[in-house]
């Protein structure tokens, strides 16, 4: 697993993505959503624009590494798609007794909930652009090839923890913001997809496999979401 870049590049991607896209952009947009319906009803657009331009920043900055394991990628891309497919299968089948008691305790993927609202408001477009082309891209530029990346050669096993923990816990902060922190705990969920992305970037040195596997699991997600939101005619 090359390093292309230095820490200090690393570290402004990590602000950018950390304290810019997740925390700043949000509470700028609440306070001028208060002070402007302008900024109210478009909110969601201008957020989408501020997830486009950091998409478009870690491209830039990472455009090397991508470009390279996506080639290598290619050269074998039967293979290389099967080992993915075989990862999001290991991934269902462990998801199956995760979720099921979730569900006998009552715990909601408010994650999931969020996405299904982005589908139900007439946001279909952000959900396909988060879903599809953010996550599996900024998200693991982050969290497997700086975070996980860079943590490896000291400690593969802390690397593995500190991906899996803050990676899941990501996704679990809409509980947080719900209002229901019990569901916090739905973050198990994500532990089986976290792990096989470390795994398959650790063992395939390419960041095309978890890129990939991201895109997969998600794809699939956004088409349950959208087969359901049909069946039900929301």
């Amino acid at each position: 697993m090359k390093l292309h870049n230095s820490r200090k590049t690393d570290l402004i991607l990590l602000a950018v993505y950390f304290l810019l896209y997740l925390l700043l952009v949000p509470v700028l947009l609440a306070f001028a959503a208060e002070s402007s319906t302008f900024f109210q009803k478009n909110s969601m657009a201008f957020y989408g624009l501020a997830g486009l331009i950091t998409l478009l920043i870690f491209y830039g900055v990472k455009r090397k590494t991508l470009r390279e394991d996506f080639a290598k990628f290619r050269e074998r891309l039967g293979k290389n798609c099967r080992v993915v497919i075989l990862a999001q299968l290991l991934i269902f089948l462990l998801n199956i007794p995760i979720n099921l008691v979730l569900l006998h305790f009552g715990i909601h993927n408010q994650n999931q909930n969020t996405l299904g609202g982005l589908a139900e408001g007439g946001y279909l477009w952000f959900l396909v652009f988060l879903a599809l082309f953010f996550a599996p891209v900024v998200e693991e530029l982050v969290f497997r090839n700086i975070l996980f990346n860079r943590i490896y050669g000291k400690s593969p096993v802390l690397a593995y923890i500190i991906s899996i923990l803050s990676f899941s816990m990501l996704h679990g902060a809409a509980a947080l913001r719900g209002g229901k922190p019990q569901d916090f705990i739905a973050i198990l969920s994500y532990v089986p997809l976290s792990f096989f992305l470390c795994r398959l970037y650790a063992t395939r040195k390419s960041m095309a496999f978890p890129i990939a596997l991201h895109f997969l699991n998600n794809s699939i997600a956004v088409i349950l979401l959208l087969v359901l939101k049909t069946a039900t005619g929301v």
